[in-house]
């Protein structure tokens, strides 16, 4: 994708000239139902046994509206790692190019069948279904969610609510052809199928699995099983999420991989929270495994704005490292 060359600000400010409703922090400016315009950043402070370092690592614009009662659309530029200051040895850097996230339609037909078509968040599990930083609980992101199934598709979710049951729904989905910015997604790849269902348990339960299959680039083809549970009682909130994945190479043997989490949060009060997760990784082609152990706090002043701290460790000492992030949704 071309480097996006309009300026940004300007564009922003335009829309604020425009907009005829009272702007609210997290809810973006509306110019009308068909045109609503946000926003988000978040910045992290790193310190581990090599370095210390700050980071404004996601800076993103966003556009979304109802084109009509069946039609609405997202579309979501980003630019990761847009500054990065190196305190240790003082080095700087700098990316400034936004990428394509999210652009994509919703083709509302029933409840029991909606189309989304373009490039989207992969409809796997919990943890996968939230991207922006603002609206996690902790700064980092389990290993499970980042390298065993690409977190983006470019292409089309069949998604509904299954008829005559109470609460369960499903996502059949697939891509054939190349990701819409192949610079902006975990894995590139060119074939990825699957199917996720949800099962809306009771107002608090809910319990997930999904299957699939994808061919990376380098004809890596991978066919992993995934299955989750999710608990909130708005006091407290338990996820765990676990999936296997078996690998084959070109001339060489098939590999298999491991990774799950487990994590509980604790909101004493509507702005506070403490948060613990586990994490177990074992990928045995790349030969890396980890087990993590993350004790975490989350300040919400209000609900767009989110200061996070934690504190990790691992099985692999070198990586134990503490994250402090502030983050804002516009």
């Amino acid at each position: 994708m071309q480097h996006i060359k309009v300026s940004l600000i300007s564009l922003i400010g335009l829309i604020f000239t425009l907009h005829a409703e009272p702007y609210q922090l997290g809810h973006g400016v509306s110019v009308n139902d068909a045109l609503n315009v946000g926003g988000y950043f978040s910045s992290e402070l790193e310190s581990n046994h090599q370095s210390n370092s700050f980071t404004l690592d996601d800076v993103a614009v966003m556009a979304y509206g109802d084109i009509n009662p069946m039609f609405s659309y997202l579309a979501e530029l980003e630019a990761v790692g847009f500054y990065h200051k190196n305190f240790s040895d003082g080095s700087e850097e700098s990316h400034k190019k936004f990428h394509a996230e999210r652009i994509y339609g919703d083709l509302w037909m029933a409840d029991s069948i909606n189309v989304r078509f373009g490039k989207q968040i992969t409809p796997i599990g919990y943890w996968n279904l939230e991207p922006i930083n603002v609206l996690r609980d902790t700064t980092s992101n389990p290993l499970y969610s980042m390298l065993l199934f690409p977190k983006f598709l470019t292409g089309l979710d069949l998604n509904g609510y299954v008829p005559q049951t109470q609460g369960v729904r499903y996502h059949l989905f697939g891509q054939h052809n190349r990701d819409l910015d192949e610079e902006y997604i975990n894995i590139p790849n060119s074939h990825f199928f699957g199917l996720a269902l949800e099962n809306e348990i009771s107002m608090e339960w809910s319990s997930s699995g999904s299957i699939g299959e994808y061919i990376t680039k380098t004809n890596q083809r991978t066919r992993f099983i995934q299955a989750g549970t999710k608990y909130d009682d708005t006091q407290w909130q338990f996820l765990a999420e676990g999936l296997i994945a078996k690998s084959e190479y070109p001339e060489q043997a098939q590999t298999y991989a491991f990774s799950g989490y487990a994590q509980a949060m604790y909101r004493y009060t509507q702005e506070h929270a403490v948060i613990s997760r586990f994490e177990y990784f074992n990928d045995h082609h790349t030969d890396y495994k980890d087990t993590i152990f993350i004790l975490g706090y989350s300040y919400r002043p209000w609900y767009p704005v989110s200061l996070k701290g934690e504190y990790q460790w691992h099985s692999q000492n070198d990586e134990n490292r503490a994250l402090f992030s502030l983050s804002v949704l516009f």
